[in-house]
């Protein structure tokens, strides 16, 4: 698989084709290499390296989120 293929995954997906290449035998870094992908790549598209469980993990959320529900710009009084 090659970058670009790589790239049109669902994150989810991206972690499992990582974790595939790993389970071959692969470091975290080789298994990269082989697709073409950075670090910066993967936090991108929310795909992140586990280092407690050695594995990618997928940390995808969607959509926008405000957690402040009062833009009026007035403070509390």
């Amino acid at each position: 698989m090659d970058r670009t293929e790589f790239m049109a995954l669902e994150s989810p997906k991206k972690a499992e084709v990582l974790n595939a290449l790993m389970d071959e035998g692969k470091s975290q870094k080789e298994a990269m290499a082989e697709i073409g992908v950075s670090i910066k790549d993967l936090v991108a598209t929310q795909v992140m390296f586990s280092n407690s469980d050695g594995r990618f993990v997928s940390k995808a959320v969607g959509g926008y989120s405000n957690f402040h529900s009062d833009n009026t710009g007035e403070a509390a009084k």
